[in-house]
């Protein structure tokens, strides 16, 4: 055989093309070797016509997009890719069926997924068969035939209460700059700890990075998205409020920390101490142990307690105002530094219950005069 020969070792090699591919074989015998080569060709044919294994694609998607994932969603990601492997493990690419991960998918929402749950392993789902297309020669993505199952509980984000921002505006001093500057600039709260004095000229905020925490300490990275990257006007009560902040800071200096960043625990720290003196906490129920004892002998716990609002929903605050005002919703994208008007349309387009109420009130007033008008 041409393509026959015995290396120095004393295997015999034979080289084999194969869907395209030149492989090599090696065996003590031509009849191992010939065996080798039929297995492979088996194999070939079993992929030509079912894909490559789900695994194989799914793992080397992973391989392929890890590095390019941002630290805070990369746990979220890798845990899809391992519950995707979990369903479809061994099973080649086109014996995947849309039927199959409808079923997947249905079995979420029986087990109480919500809508943006399911919606992620649904698109992760979509990446990996998209992956495969593009790069190892699949040829059809049946996920884009999928549609979600209807009826899932969907978790809105809404504004804080009335008196939360009340309190909040009653009392900047301290670290009440940093829920400050989510309501009065739109800030995310990794933007806001990412604060250096630099950032800030004349009635201009410069937002260009932002604090990512990995575990417990602070990193800082560039923004979620290009179009984070932005310019917000200094408002008016937030103004004297930076003014007295920045005086005794360095330019490199952070507005929150110093030199450095504050790490996650001292934000959360100073976060609760804040909401406890707005006396908006409640008690969670849980206990921590103190290391001490009573005088009867028994431990004694500490309550944990956890405030009634985030920092960030203070965000949706200054979202709910640009609304209010009337700020087109173009303009309102660019100040929030959403990549997607619709995030800024479904999201945070939504009327506050007094204006609700206050609609209620008018459109009252318009059917009573009708009823009256009818009656006369």
């Amino acid at each position: 055989m041409a393509n026959v020969k015995r290396r120095a070792d004393g295997l015999i090699e034979r080289c084999r093309t194969i869907n395209g591919k030149k492989r090599h074989f090696y065996g003590r015998t031509a009849r191992e070797v010939q065996a080798k080569i039929d297995a492979a060709i088996a194999e070939a044919a079993t992929i030509k016509e079912k894909g490559e294994s789900f695994r194989t694609v799914a793992e080397d998607f992973w391989r392929d997009k890890e590095p390019r994932i941002k630290y805070g969603t990369r746990r979220g990601y890798r845990h899809k890719v391992e519950l995707a492997i979990a369903w479809f493990g061994d099973f080649g690419m086109r014996e995947i069926s849309a039927t199959d991960i409808s079923r997947e998918l249905q079995h979420m929402a029986k087990q109480g997924s919500s809508y943006k749950t399911i919606a992620n392993q649904k698109s992760v789902l979509s990446l990996i068969w998209q992956y495969w297309c593009s790069e190892m020669g699949g040829d059809t993505n049946p996920v884009t035939l999928l549609r979600l199952p209807q009826g899932l509980p969907q978790k809105k984000r809404h504004p804080p209460t009335e008196e939360e921002v009340r309190l909040v505006r009653r009392h900047p001093e301290g670290f009440g700059l940093c829920p400050a500057l989510m309501m009065y600039a739109g800030l995310r709260l990794g933007e806001v700890m990412a604060l250096q004095k630099q950032d800030i000229q004349g009635d201009e905020i410069s937002v260009s990075k932002a604090v990512v925490w990995h575990s417990n300490a602070p990193v800082i990275e560039a923004p979620k998205t290009e179009n984070a990257v932005r310019v917000v006007p200094v408002l008016a009560p937030l103004k004297p409020l930076l003014e007295a902040r920045l005086q005794d800071l360095k330019p490199t200096d952070y507005l929150f920390g110093g030199a450095e960043p504050l790490t996650k625990s001292k934000y959360e720290a100073a976060w609760l101490r804040y909401c406890t003196a707005l006396g908006c906490v409640y008690d969670t129920g849980r206990r921590r142990a103190t290391g001490k004892t009573s005088k009867d002998g028994k431990p004694l716990e500490k309550k944990i307690m956890a405030a009634t609002f985030t920092a960030h929903q203070l965000r949706h605050e200054y979202a709910s105002v640009l609304v209010e005002c009337g700020i087109p919703e173009t303009v309102a994208k660019s100040l929030m530094g959403h990549a997607d008007i619709m995030t800024t349309k479904r999201w945070y387009a939504e009327a506050k219950q007094s204006n609700v109420a206050a609609a209620k009130d008018i459109l009252d007033k318009y059917f009573e005069g009708r009823t009256e008008a009818a009656g006369a």
